[in-house]
């Protein structure tokens, strides 16, 4: 089981369709965020699809906590 997951996860559509997903609920729960949510997704994608995983977590990672994260001195 680990490696048809590990296969699908290896696919760039497998993260295109991820993205899509993601712009489709924030439109559905009114995210803002979402289609930057999306961008993070296909960028980390791309290295994850490569299997450059190092790369793919740090892109993760820090775009969402770009994404979300507020900024210093703002309201």
């Amino acid at each position: 089981m680990w490696d048809k997951i590990k296969e699908r996860f290896s696919e760039k559509s497998t993260y295109v369709g991820l993205a899509t997903a993601a712009i489709g609920v924030g439109e559905v729960a009114k995210i803002n965020e979402a289609p930057q949510v999306a961008e993070v997704i296909t960028q980390a994608g791309k290295a994850a699809a490569t299997g450059d995983y190092m790369t793919a977590g740090a892109v993760g990672l820090l775009g969402l906590l770009s994404i979300f994260m507020k900024e210093k001195g703002s309201k």
